[in-house]
């Protein structure tokens, strides 16, 4: 995975005023991704497809969640704080998040030729919450 920062953070003059706006609204999926696959006490996993051109709007993120990608993708996310990045990913990449607690928020674009897909496991509790259930 590669990633070009296109915008600092706290900087949102570049950002199209339409942005701007959902990001105001306040009104955030706190989905990962189009559907759940499987779900239990302690994960759920999603998939997460992106047509060309496709555009996932602004979700709120407070659970550690990791992905895999299943294809190669060219991607744009726009974060709640300004920060705009171009991501490259290759097919069998993989990234793990920890946001518990954080309410990141960001957008997801898929800018390139192919369909994106990705399997997203959400972890709904910390791994300090999952002890009782590990002993």
């Amino acid at each position: 995975m590669e990633c070009l920062e296109l915008n600092p953070a706290h900087d949102f003059t570049q950002w199209e005023d339409k942005y701007v706006r959902e990001l105001h609204l306040l009104e955030f999926s706190e989905s990962l991704g189009n559907a759940v696959l499987f779900e239990d006490n302690t994960i759920r996993l999603w998939n997460l497809k992106l047509d060309v051109g496709e555009r996932i709007p602004f979700v709120k993120n407070n659970k550690n969640y990791s992905w895999i990608s299943e294809t190669d993708a060219l991607l744009k996310s726009r974060s709640g704080n300004g920060r705009v990045s171009l991501i490259r990913v290759n097919k069998g990449d993989t990234k793990y998040f920890e946001n518990s607690g954080k309410d990141y928020i960001n957008d997801l674009e898929n800018l390139g030729e192919t369909v994106v897909l990705f399997k997203v496991l959400e972890y709904k509790q910390g791994f300090h919450d999952l002890l009782p259930l590990l002993n």
